[in-house]
Protein backbone atom coordinates (compact mmCIF):
# COMPACT_ATOMS: atom_id res chain seq x y z
CA UNK A 1 0.00 0.00 0.00
CA UNK A 2 1.43 3.50 -1.22
CA UNK A 3 0.63 6.05 1.64
CA UNK A 4 -0.04 9.76 0.66
CA UNK A 5 2.24 12.16 2.20
CA UNK A 6 1.65 12.86 5.45
CA UNK A 7 1.80 16.99 6.83
CA UNK A 8 2.07 17.78 10.24
CA UNK A 9 0.94 20.72 11.88
CA UNK A 10 1.55 22.14 15.75
CA UNK A 11 -1.43 24.07 17.68
CA UNK A 12 -1.44 24.39 21.47
CA UNK A 13 -4.10 23.75 24.16
CA UNK A 14 -7.37 25.77 23.62
CA UNK A 15 -6.16 27.15 20.65
CA UNK A 16 -8.65 27.07 17.72
CA UNK A 17 -7.70 25.84 14.18
CA UNK A 18 -9.89 26.65 11.20
CA UNK A 19 -10.57 26.11 7.67
CA UNK A 20 -8.75 28.89 5.50
CA UNK A 21 -5.53 29.53 8.36
CA UNK A 22 -3.23 27.00 7.36
CA UNK A 23 -3.47 25.26 3.57
CA UNK A 24 -2.65 22.29 5.47
CA UNK A 25 -6.00 22.17 7.13
CA UNK A 26 -8.57 20.94 4.69
CA UNK A 27 -12.24 21.06 4.98
CA UNK A 28 -11.86 16.78 4.57
CA UNK A 29 -9.79 16.90 8.00
CA UNK A 30 -12.82 19.07 9.85
CA UNK A 31 -15.20 15.96 7.87
CA UNK A 32 -13.43 13.50 9.28
CA UNK A 33 -12.86 15.11 13.18
CA UNK A 34 -16.82 16.04 12.78
CA UNK A 35 -17.60 12.33 12.00
CA UNK A 36 -14.91 11.26 15.03
CA UNK A 37 -16.98 13.25 17.80
CA UNK A 38 -20.21 11.87 16.33
CA UNK A 39 -22.89 11.00 18.46
CA UNK A 40 -20.91 12.39 21.24
CA UNK A 41 -21.68 14.38 24.09
CA UNK A 42 -20.00 18.02 22.98
CA UNK A 43 -20.30 19.14 26.19
CA UNK A 44 -18.01 16.19 27.69
CA UNK A 45 -16.39 15.06 24.84
CA UNK A 46 -12.57 15.93 26.09
CA UNK A 47 -10.20 16.71 22.87
CA UNK A 48 -11.98 19.36 21.55
CA UNK A 49 -15.47 21.08 20.25
CA UNK A 50 -16.81 22.18 17.27
CA UNK A 51 -16.86 25.53 15.83
CA UNK A 52 -17.86 27.43 12.83
CA UNK A 53 -15.29 26.45 10.44
CA UNK A 54 -13.11 24.52 12.55
CA UNK A 55 -12.56 23.38 15.80
CA UNK A 56 -11.28 24.43 19.31
CA UNK A 57 -9.06 22.10 21.37
CA UNK A 58 -9.45 21.54 25.20
CA UNK A 59 -6.77 21.00 27.78
CA UNK A 60 -5.92 18.04 25.78
CA UNK A 61 -1.96 17.31 24.76
CA UNK A 62 -1.02 14.84 22.12
CA UNK A 63 -1.86 14.14 18.52
CA UNK A 64 -4.74 13.61 16.39
CA UNK A 65 -4.24 11.78 12.90
CA UNK A 66 -6.48 13.06 10.29
CA UNK A 67 -6.37 10.85 7.27
CA UNK A 68 -2.86 11.95 6.33
CA UNK A 69 -2.91 15.26 8.68
CA UNK A 70 -0.94 15.09 11.81
CA UNK A 71 -2.06 17.91 14.22
CA UNK A 72 0.43 17.71 17.48
CA UNK A 73 -1.11 19.28 20.29
CA UNK A 74 1.19 20.97 22.59
CA UNK A 75 1.32 22.35 25.86
CA UNK A 76 0.73 25.84 26.01
CA UNK A 77 3.54 26.52 28.27
CA UNK A 78 5.30 26.49 24.88
CA UNK A 79 3.88 29.91 24.17
CA UNK A 80 6.21 31.04 26.13
CA UNK A 81 9.77 30.13 25.29
CA UNK A 82 12.55 31.99 23.91
CA UNK A 83 12.94 33.13 20.44
CA UNK A 84 15.01 30.33 19.11
CA UNK A 85 14.14 28.14 21.49
CA UNK A 86 10.84 26.13 19.80
CA UNK A 87 10.46 22.64 20.63
CA UNK A 88 11.28 22.72 24.12
CA UNK A 89 7.91 21.94 25.98
CA UNK A 90 7.47 19.59 22.76
CA UNK A 91 10.41 17.22 23.69
CA UNK A 92 9.50 18.14 27.27
CA UNK A 93 6.41 16.32 26.29
CA UNK A 94 7.85 13.35 24.93
CA UNK A 95 10.15 13.32 27.71
CA UNK A 96 6.51 13.16 30.07
CA UNK A 97 4.89 10.58 28.34
CA UNK A 98 8.03 8.44 28.49
CA UNK A 99 8.55 8.61 32.50
CA UNK A 100 4.61 8.52 32.50
CA UNK A 101 4.05 5.55 30.58
CA UNK A 102 7.44 4.30 31.20
CA UNK A 103 7.97 4.24 27.07
CA UNK A 104 12.06 3.57 26.85
CA UNK A 105 12.24 3.42 23.27
CA UNK A 106 15.36 2.23 21.18
CA UNK A 107 15.12 2.83 17.63
CA UNK A 108 17.92 1.80 14.92
CA UNK A 109 19.80 5.22 13.84
CA UNK A 110 18.65 5.48 10.46
CA UNK A 111 15.10 5.33 11.88
CA UNK A 112 15.96 8.27 13.97
CA UNK A 113 14.88 11.24 11.35
CA UNK A 114 11.55 9.31 10.64
CA UNK A 115 10.88 8.73 14.23
CA UNK A 116 11.20 12.73 14.97
CA UNK A 117 8.40 13.89 12.04
CA UNK A 118 6.50 11.69 14.49
CA UNK A 119 7.60 11.73 17.57
CA UNK A 120 4.35 11.47 20.11
CA UNK A 121 2.86 8.67 18.19
CA UNK A 122 5.87 6.56 17.50
CA UNK A 123 6.79 6.43 20.65
CA UNK A 124 4.19 4.66 21.43
CA UNK A 125 3.59 2.44 18.79
CA UNK A 126 7.45 1.86 18.75
CA UNK A 127 7.17 0.69 22.40
CA UNK A 128 4.26 -1.39 21.58
CA UNK A 129 6.41 -2.99 18.99
CA UNK A 130 8.89 -3.73 21.22
CA UNK A 131 7.00 -5.61 23.72
CA UNK A 132 5.45 -7.54 20.92
CA UNK A 133 9.23 -8.47 19.65
CA UNK A 134 9.59 -9.98 23.43
CA UNK A 135 6.44 -12.06 23.12
CA UNK A 136 7.60 -13.69 20.36
CA UNK A 137 10.97 -14.31 21.11
CA UNK A 138 9.89 -15.62 24.75
CA UNK A 139 6.90 -17.61 22.76
CA UNK A 140 3.00 -16.71 21.81
CA UNK A 141 1.23 -18.36 24.68
CA UNK A 142 -1.59 -20.99 24.01
CA UNK A 143 -5.10 -21.99 24.88
CA UNK A 144 -7.73 -24.76 25.14
CA UNK A 145 -10.73 -23.99 23.10
CA UNK A 146 -13.65 -26.42 22.35
CA UNK A 147 -14.69 -26.46 18.77
CA UNK A 148 -18.02 -27.26 16.99
CA UNK A 149 -18.01 -28.39 12.96
CA UNK A 150 -18.84 -30.11 10.38
CA UNK A 151 -15.67 -32.37 9.04
CA UNK A 152 -15.11 -34.55 6.33
CA UNK A 153 -13.22 -36.78 8.74
CA UNK A 154 -14.06 -37.82 11.90
CA UNK A 155 -12.15 -35.87 15.27
CA UNK A 156 -12.73 -35.74 18.89
CA UNK A 157 -16.73 -36.80 20.03
CA UNK A 158 -19.26 -37.54 17.69
CA UNK A 159 -22.41 -34.96 18.56
CA UNK A 160 -25.14 -37.47 17.43
CA UNK A 161 -28.07 -35.13 17.56
CA UNK A 162 -26.83 -32.61 15.26
CA UNK A 163 -25.43 -35.26 13.09
CA UNK A 164 -28.55 -36.92 12.54
CA UNK A 165 -29.84 -33.59 11.73
CA UNK A 166 -27.29 -32.23 9.22
CA UNK A 167 -25.74 -35.26 8.16
CA UNK A 168 -28.71 -36.87 6.86
CA UNK A 169 -28.04 -36.71 3.34
CA UNK A 170 -24.22 -35.75 3.61
CA UNK A 171 -23.10 -39.24 4.76
CA UNK A 172 -19.49 -38.24 4.50
CA UNK A 173 -19.26 -35.60 6.52
CA UNK A 174 -19.18 -35.86 10.77
CA UNK A 175 -20.59 -33.27 12.85
CA UNK A 176 -17.94 -33.24 16.44
CA UNK A 177 -17.18 -31.31 19.57
CA UNK A 178 -13.11 -31.54 19.72
CA UNK A 179 -10.71 -29.83 22.12
CA UNK A 180 -7.28 -28.05 20.42
CA UNK A 181 -4.37 -26.25 22.28
CA UNK A 182 -3.10 -23.61 20.02
CA UNK A 183 -2.59 -19.63 20.00
CA UNK A 184 -5.52 -18.66 19.33
CA UNK A 185 -5.88 -17.03 22.70
CA UNK A 186 -7.57 -13.86 23.49
CA UNK A 187 -4.49 -11.66 24.10
CA UNK A 188 -2.83 -12.88 21.23
CA UNK A 189 -6.03 -11.88 18.67
CA UNK A 190 -5.49 -8.98 20.37
CA UNK A 191 -1.93 -7.87 19.39
CA UNK A 192 -2.08 -9.27 15.88
CA UNK A 193 -5.33 -6.75 15.15
CA UNK A 194 -3.23 -3.88 16.39
CA UNK A 195 0.16 -5.07 15.00
CA UNK A 196 -2.46 -4.90 11.30
CA UNK A 197 -3.39 -1.43 12.52
CA UNK A 198 -0.13 -0.28 13.61
CA UNK A 199 1.32 -1.28 9.77
CA UNK A 200 -1.76 1.11 8.41
CA UNK A 201 -1.57 4.48 10.22
CA UNK A 202 2.43 4.48 11.07
CA UNK A 203 3.43 7.81 10.01
CA UNK A 204 6.66 6.51 8.85
CA UNK A 205 8.12 3.50 6.36
CA UNK A 206 10.06 1.82 9.01
CA UNK A 207 7.56 1.43 11.83
CA UNK A 208 4.96 0.48 9.62
CA UNK A 209 6.96 -2.14 7.81
CA UNK A 210 8.33 -3.67 11.06
CA UNK A 211 4.69 -4.14 11.96
CA UNK A 212 3.90 -5.94 9.20
CA UNK A 213 7.05 -8.30 9.46
CA UNK A 214 5.63 -9.42 13.13
CA UNK A 215 2.08 -9.59 11.89
CA UNK A 216 3.50 -12.49 9.29
CA UNK A 217 4.94 -14.37 12.89
CA UNK A 218 1.50 -14.92 13.91
CA UNK A 219 -0.65 -17.51 13.31
CA UNK A 220 -3.47 -17.16 11.34
CA UNK A 221 -6.18 -15.54 14.38
CA UNK A 222 -9.86 -14.72 14.74
CA UNK A 223 -10.99 -11.42 14.00
CA UNK A 224 -12.46 -10.38 16.79
CA UNK A 225 -14.36 -6.67 17.58
CA UNK A 226 -12.57 -4.88 20.59
CA UNK A 227 -14.62 -2.69 23.26
CA UNK A 228 -14.30 -0.65 26.47
CA UNK A 229 -15.91 -4.39 27.72
CA UNK A 230 -13.97 -6.55 26.39
CA UNK A 231 -10.40 -5.09 27.67
CA UNK A 232 -12.37 -4.28 30.90
CA UNK A 233 -12.69 -8.52 31.24
CA UNK A 234 -8.89 -9.61 30.57
CA UNK A 235 -7.10 -11.14 33.42
CA UNK A 236 -3.78 -11.73 33.81
CA UNK A 237 -1.98 -14.85 35.30
CA UNK A 238 1.62 -15.69 35.78
CA UNK A 239 1.55 -17.12 32.07
CA UNK A 240 0.51 -13.91 30.54
CA UNK A 241 1.40 -11.06 33.04
CA UNK A 242 4.37 -10.30 30.52
CA UNK A 243 1.46 -9.04 28.00
CA UNK A 244 -0.03 -6.65 30.41
CA UNK A 245 2.05 -3.87 28.98
CA UNK A 246 1.78 -4.47 25.12
CA UNK A 247 -2.12 -4.67 26.00
CA UNK A 248 -2.47 -1.76 27.70
CA UNK A 249 -0.54 -0.11 24.44
CA UNK A 250 -2.87 -1.48 22.18
CA UNK A 251 -6.20 -1.15 24.02
CA UNK A 252 -4.84 3.01 23.91
CA UNK A 253 -4.61 2.38 19.98
CA UNK A 254 -7.70 0.60 19.15
CA UNK A 255 -10.06 2.24 21.14
CA UNK A 256 -8.79 5.48 19.89
CA UNK A 257 -9.35 4.63 16.21
CA UNK A 258 -12.22 5.43 14.15
CA UNK A 259 -12.09 4.47 10.10
CA UNK A 260 -13.88 6.14 7.66
CA UNK A 261 -15.46 2.67 5.80
CA UNK A 262 -16.53 5.54 3.06
CA UNK A 263 -13.11 7.03 2.02
CA UNK A 264 -10.66 4.43 1.57
CA UNK A 265 -6.92 5.54 3.77
CA UNK A 266 -9.37 7.99 5.82
CA UNK A 267 -9.19 7.52 9.24
CA UNK A 268 -9.42 9.42 12.52
CA UNK A 269 -6.47 8.60 15.47
CA UNK A 270 -6.07 10.53 18.87
CA UNK A 271 -3.82 9.84 21.19
CA UNK A 272 -4.53 12.61 23.43
CA UNK A 273 -3.96 12.98 27.27
CA UNK A 274 -5.54 15.09 30.12
CA UNK A 275 -2.40 17.49 30.64
CA UNK A 276 -3.53 18.68 34.27
CA UNK A 277 -3.70 14.43 34.66
CA UNK A 278 -0.20 14.50 32.97
CA UNK A 279 1.45 17.27 34.93
CA UNK A 280 0.20 15.27 38.23
CA UNK A 281 1.55 12.11 37.47
CA UNK A 282 4.72 12.68 36.14
CA UNK A 283 5.59 15.20 39.70
CA UNK A 284 4.75 12.49 41.61
CA UNK A 285 6.97 10.15 39.57
CA UNK A 286 9.96 12.18 39.97
CA UNK A 287 9.89 12.82 43.10
CA UNK A 288 8.73 9.23 44.34
CA UNK A 289 12.11 8.80 42.62
CA UNK A 290 14.36 11.51 44.05
CA UNK A 291 13.01 11.58 47.66
CA UNK A 292 12.77 7.79 48.08
CA UNK A 293 15.77 7.20 50.27
CA UNK A 294 14.57 9.93 52.91
CA UNK A 295 10.76 10.13 52.65
CA UNK A 296 7.92 7.96 51.06
CA UNK A 297 5.59 10.30 48.76
CA UNK A 298 2.00 8.72 48.14
CA UNK A 299 -0.36 10.32 45.29
CA UNK A 300 -4.34 10.91 46.06
CA UNK A 301 -4.32 10.20 49.75
CA UNK A 302 -8.02 10.39 50.96
CA UNK A 303 -9.57 11.60 53.89
CA UNK A 304 -12.86 12.36 55.43
CA UNK A 305 -14.02 15.09 56.15
CA UNK A 306 -17.12 15.79 56.18
CA UNK A 307 -20.20 13.41 57.44
CA UNK A 308 -24.26 13.83 56.73
CA UNK A 309 -26.78 12.06 56.20
CA UNK A 310 -26.52 12.79 52.89
CA UNK A 311 -23.41 11.12 52.45
CA UNK A 312 -19.81 11.69 52.63
CA UNK A 313 -17.52 13.90 51.25
CA UNK A 314 -13.58 13.71 50.97
CA UNK A 315 -10.51 15.41 50.23
CA UNK A 316 -7.79 14.19 48.25
CA UNK A 317 -4.46 16.08 47.79
CA UNK A 318 -1.92 15.68 44.55
CA UNK A 319 0.95 14.33 46.49
CA UNK A 320 1.78 13.79 50.34
CA UNK A 321 5.29 13.94 51.73
CA UNK A 322 5.64 11.72 54.80
CA UNK A 323 8.93 10.62 56.59
CA UNK A 324 10.18 7.08 57.50
CA UNK A 325 8.08 6.58 60.30
CA UNK A 326 4.78 7.93 58.36
CA UNK A 327 4.12 11.21 59.56
CA UNK A 328 3.20 13.66 56.87
CA UNK A 329 5.44 16.58 56.36
CA UNK A 330 4.55 18.35 53.48
CA UNK A 331 1.26 18.38 51.18
CA UNK A 332 1.57 19.46 47.50
CA UNK A 333 -0.57 20.20 44.92
CA UNK A 334 0.11 20.24 41.28
CA UNK A 335 -1.30 22.89 39.13
CA UNK A 336 -1.09 22.55 35.33
CA UNK A 337 -1.14 26.72 34.76
CA UNK A 338 1.27 29.43 34.45
CA UNK A 339 0.66 32.28 36.68
CA UNK A 340 1.94 35.92 35.52
CA UNK A 341 5.50 37.03 37.17
CA UNK A 342 4.17 38.71 40.52
CA UNK A 343 0.54 36.96 40.55
CA UNK A 344 -0.30 35.41 43.80
CA UNK A 345 -2.19 32.08 43.81
CA UNK A 346 -5.86 32.30 43.87
CA UNK A 347 -8.25 32.36 47.06
CA UNK A 348 -9.77 28.57 46.39
CA UNK A 349 -6.12 27.36 46.44
CA UNK A 350 -4.85 28.75 49.13
CA UNK A 351 -8.27 27.84 50.69
CA UNK A 352 -7.30 24.21 49.59
CA UNK A 353 -3.87 24.53 50.89
CA UNK A 354 -4.95 26.01 54.32
CA UNK A 355 -7.40 22.58 54.76
CA UNK A 356 -4.37 20.03 54.36
CA UNK A 357 -2.54 21.68 56.62
CA UNK A 358 -5.44 21.23 59.07
CA UNK A 359 -5.89 17.44 58.26
CA UNK A 360 -2.60 16.38 57.47
CA UNK A 361 -1.18 18.27 60.56
CA UNK A 362 1.99 19.63 58.66
CA UNK A 363 3.93 22.90 58.39
CA UNK A 364 4.72 22.94 54.97
CA UNK A 365 2.02 22.84 51.58
CA UNK A 366 3.42 24.08 48.02
CA UNK A 367 2.02 24.56 45.06
CA UNK A 368 4.12 23.31 42.09
CA UNK A 369 3.72 25.26 38.68
CA UNK A 370 4.96 24.30 35.33
CA UNK A 371 7.51 26.81 34.13
CA UNK A 372 10.51 27.55 31.62
CA UNK A 373 12.82 28.58 34.65
CA UNK A 374 13.05 26.95 38.14
CA UNK A 375 11.90 29.62 41.12
CA UNK A 376 10.20 29.92 44.63
CA UNK A 377 7.53 32.15 46.14
CA UNK A 378 7.24 31.50 49.92
CA UNK A 379 4.29 32.99 51.66
CA UNK A 380 2.99 32.46 55.20
CA UNK A 381 -0.62 32.08 56.57
CA UNK A 382 -1.60 34.81 59.17
CA UNK A 383 -0.95 34.41 62.68
CA UNK A 384 0.71 31.10 62.77
CA UNK A 385 3.83 29.74 61.22
CA UNK A 386 2.55 27.42 58.33
CA UNK A 387 3.95 28.24 55.00
CA UNK A 388 2.29 27.84 51.07
CA UNK A 389 4.81 28.26 48.94
CA UNK A 390 4.61 28.77 44.95
CA UNK A 391 7.42 26.44 43.11
CA UNK A 392 7.76 26.86 39.42
CA UNK A 393 9.81 23.45 37.81
CA UNK A 394 11.10 23.14 34.45
CA UNK A 395 11.99 20.06 33.44
CA UNK A 396 15.87 20.80 33.43
CA UNK A 397 15.70 20.43 37.51
CA UNK A 398 12.98 17.34 37.04
CA UNK A 399 15.22 15.59 34.84
CA UNK A 400 18.39 15.98 36.86
CA UNK A 401 19.60 13.80 38.74
CA UNK A 402 21.11 15.93 41.60
CA UNK A 403 18.28 15.66 43.83
CA UNK A 404 19.45 17.53 46.34
CA UNK A 405 18.52 20.99 44.88
CA UNK A 406 15.32 19.69 44.27
CA UNK A 407 14.54 18.72 47.67
CA UNK A 408 15.55 21.90 49.15
CA UNK A 409 13.69 23.76 46.93
CA UNK A 410 10.63 21.93 48.01
CA UNK A 411 11.29 21.62 51.68
CA UNK A 412 13.34 25.13 52.40
CA UNK A 413 12.19 28.50 52.88
CA UNK A 414 13.88 31.73 51.96
CA UNK A 415 16.55 32.08 54.67
CA UNK A 416 15.77 29.21 56.38
CA UNK A 417 18.13 26.34 56.98
CA UNK A 418 17.55 22.83 57.72
CA UNK A 419 19.36 19.35 58.07
CA UNK A 420 21.13 20.42 61.29
CA UNK A 421 19.12 22.50 63.97
CA UNK A 422 22.38 22.25 66.11
CA UNK A 423 25.18 23.84 64.31
CA UNK A 424 27.94 25.03 66.28
CA UNK A 425 31.57 26.19 66.26
CA UNK A 426 32.31 23.00 67.85
CA UNK A 427 31.61 20.97 64.36
CA UNK A 428 34.51 20.86 61.74
CA UNK A 429 33.23 21.71 58.23
CA UNK A 430 34.56 18.54 55.80
CA UNK A 431 32.96 20.31 52.61
CA UNK A 432 30.76 23.22 50.76
CA UNK A 433 28.81 22.99 47.81
CA UNK A 434 27.04 25.24 45.40
CA UNK A 435 24.15 25.02 43.44
CA UNK A 436 22.21 26.48 41.15
CA UNK A 437 18.51 25.83 41.58
CA UNK A 438 18.17 23.66 38.51
CA UNK A 439 20.71 21.12 40.16
CA UNK A 440 24.19 22.19 38.72
CA UNK A 441 26.86 21.86 41.36
CA UNK A 442 29.37 24.98 41.01
CA UNK A 443 32.66 25.60 42.36
CA UNK A 444 31.85 29.08 43.50
CA UNK A 445 28.22 31.15 43.82
CA UNK A 446 27.01 32.32 40.49
CA UNK A 447 24.75 35.52 40.17
CA UNK A 448 21.42 34.20 40.70
CA UNK A 449 19.98 32.33 43.66
CA UNK A 450 22.06 29.99 44.86
CA UNK A 451 21.92 26.80 47.42
CA UNK A 452 24.56 26.32 49.45
CA UNK A 453 25.54 22.69 51.35
CA UNK A 454 27.51 22.31 54.06
CA UNK A 455 28.50 19.00 55.40
CA UNK A 456 30.23 18.07 58.36
CA UNK A 457 32.36 15.23 59.33
CA UNK A 458 29.76 14.17 61.98
CA UNK A 459 27.75 13.05 58.56
CA UNK A 460 25.30 16.46 59.59
CA UNK A 461 23.80 18.38 56.93
CA UNK A 462 23.21 22.48 56.63
CA UNK A 463 21.61 24.20 53.86
CA UNK A 464 20.89 27.66 52.79
CA UNK A 465 19.49 29.21 50.17
CA UNK A 466 20.93 33.07 49.08
CA UNK A 467 20.82 35.38 45.74
CA UNK A 468 24.40 36.85 44.94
Amino acid sequence: MIMAKTTCISVYEHDRLKLGETEQFLPEHLSLLQQYLGEKDTEVFPYYQLINNGVKFKQYVGVLCVGNLQIEVLPKIEKQVAKGEEGTWRNHLLEMLRTVFKLQTRTPSNADQAMRESAILDVFLVKFLNEVEVLLHKGLIKTYRKTEENRTSMKGKLVFSKHLTKNYVHKERFYVNYTTYDRNHILNCILYKALKLVSHIAMNSYTQCRAKTMSFEFPELNDIAVDDALFERLTFDRKSEDYRTAIDIARLILLRYMPDQSKRGKHVLALMFDMNKLWEEYVFVILRRSLREEYNVSAQKVKRFWESSFGTKVIRPDIVISDKSGKPVCVLDTKWKCPAVGEPPGDADLKQMFVYHKYWGVKRTALLYPSTKDGKHCGKFVDNSLSCSMIYLSLSILKNSQNECLKLLIFNEEGEQTGVEDVTASKQVASVEYYSVSGIKNAEPVDGVNIKVVRYTDGSLQTSKFVK
